[in-house]
C-alpha cells in the first residue's frame, strides 16, 4: 500500500501532519503489511518506508511528482492508495485517471472541507474547475466533518486519532475554592479564547465571587491580541500565559487545571463541525472540556463535555461553574474519559471503515 502525501514533512510547522501520517500508516500496516509514503521537498519527490528514504526523484512540477509516484506504484507492486489531498489541477486528474486504468483502489482524504479561504489563501481558479471532476476517478473519500459526499464523491467521516500512550493521565486537582481553566493550542483565530476572557470580565464585573484562573499554553498569531484584552480588562491575575510547554511542564499544567477549553471560534472560518485533535487529547488526559462547535468525535456530547454556541457570545461563566460543580461531585470521570478515547479515538478504530473499503 502507498500513502500519497505532497506536504514537506521536514518543516517544523508540519510536525503534526507527519505524526498523523505515520500513525495512519502504522494502522494500515496491521492489515495490509508494508505501507510506503511519499513527501515533496526541495524540488524532490521522496518515497519512504517508515522513516527511511527508499527512492527520490527530481520533480519541478506537480506532473513530475505524479510521474514519480506512478513509477513507484509499478516498481513496488502497489495495489492500494490513500491520498492526502493537495488541490486539483489537470495533472492530478491525469494521475487519478491512470490509477483507475491500473485498477488501483484509492481513497482521497480531504484534511479540511470546506477549504476555500483557509488560512486567508485564495484558491486557484483551476482547483475550483478540476475538483468538480474528481468523482469520475475516485469512488471514496474521507473528511473530518459531516459530509455524505464531497464534490460528488461518497464520503467516510473520520475523526482525528489520539495516541493514548502519549497522553499522560491527569491527576485530580485538590479543591481549594478556585476553578482553573486550561487551553493548550497554537492560538489561531478559530480558537476564539477571547470569549473566555470576556466571560471572565463579565462575571467579575457582575459581582461573581468565585476565583477563576485561565491557563493558556501555546504561541500563535492571536497571542498579542489575547494579552491586549487581558490588560484592557485588568485580568492579569486571572489569565496566565505559559508559552509553549511540553513534557513534564505540560503535564504539570494539566494536573493544576480543572476544565479544558477547546475551539470557540469556528464561526470565524465558516465551520459548524469538525474534529480538531485537541478535544481527543483532552479526553485521553481525562480533563472535562468546553467547546463551541459540533465535534464529530463526540456525536452525542458525553457528560464530561459542555458545548456552547458557535458565535462571538462571551462564555457564561456561571454555566461553566455549574459544569465544574457537576463534574467534581465525586464522579470517576478520568477513567470514563480514558476508556472513551481508547474505544473511539485511536486510529485503529477510526480507520476501520477505510480498511474495509480497501480490503
Amino acid at each position: 500500500m502507498l500513502y500519497v502525501n505532497y506536504t514537506n514533512l521536514y518543516e517544523n510547522c508540519n510536525v503534526g501532519i507527519k505524526k498523523k501520517i505515520l500513525a495512519q500508516c502504522s494502522t494500515f500496516m496491521k492489515k495490509f503489511g508494508t505501507v510506503y509514503y511519499t513527501m515533496f521537498a526541495g524540488q524532490t519527490m521522496y518515497l519512504f518506508y517508515e522513516d527511511k528514504i527508499l527512492e527520490k526523484e527530481f520533480a519541478l512540477t506537480r506532473k513530475m511528482c505524479n510521474e514519480a509516484i506512478a513509477k513507484w506504484i509499478v516498481k513496488y507492486h502497489i495495489k492500494r492508495l490513500y491520498i492526502r489531498y493537495a488541490l486539483s489541477d489537470m495533472f492530478f486528474l491525469d494521475f487519478l485517471e491512470e490509477l483507475k486504468k491500473m485498477s488501483i483502489k484509492s481513497v482521497l482524504e480531504f484534511p479540511t472541507i470546506p477549504y476555500d479561504g483557509e488560512g486567508g489563501i485564495i484558491r486557484p481558479i483551476e482547483d475550483k474547475y478540476y475538483r468538480e471532476q474528481l468523482h469520475k476517478y475516485i469512488n471514496c473519500c474521507t473528511t473530518y466533518a459531516n459530509f455524505e459526499t464531497v464534490f460528488g464523491i461518497p464520503c467516510i467521516t473520520l475523526v482525528n486519532g489520539v495516541d493514548i500512550e502519549e497522553q499522560k493521565k491527569k491527576e485530580y486537582r485538590k479543591k481549594d475554592g478556585t476553578v482553573v481553566l486550561l487551553a493548550v493550542a497554537s492560538l489561531a483565530k478559530w480558537h476564539g479564547y477571547e470569549r473566555v476572557i470576556q466571560g471572565m470580565k463579565n462575571y467579575i464585573s457582575e459581582g461573581g465571587e468565585r476565583n477563576i484562573i485561565f491557563n493558556i499554553a501555546g504561541f500563535g498569531g492571536q497571542l498579542n491580541y489575547y494579552k491586549s484584552i487581558v490588560d484592557e480588562y485588568k485580568l492579569s491575575e486571572h489569565v496566565i500565559f505559559h508559552g509553549q510547554l511540553s513534557g513534564a511542564e505540560l503535564d504539570a499544567v494539566y494536573d493544576d487545571s480543572d476544565i479544558a477549553v477547546g475551539s470557540l471560534g469556528f464561526y470565524k472560518i465558516n465551520l459548524r463541525s469538525g474534529s480538531p485533535i485537541k478535544l481527543g487529547e483532552y479526553c485521553a488526559r481525562g480533563i472535562p472540556f468546553v467547546y463551541g462547535y459540533d465535534d464529530i468525535s463526540f456525536r452525542e456530547p458525553p457528560y464530561f463535555s459542555y458545548q456552547v454556541s458557535n458565535d462571538a457570545t462571551p462564555l457564561d461563566m456561571e454555566k461553566v461553574l455549574d459544569f465544574y460543580d457537576m463534574m467534581y461531585d465525586g464522579k470517576n470521570f478520568i477513567k470514563d474519559m480514558r476508556q472513551y478515547a481508547l474505544s473511539n479515538l485511536t486510529w485503529d478504530a477510526i480507520l476501520q471503515p477505510v480498511i474495509d473499503y480497501l480490503s
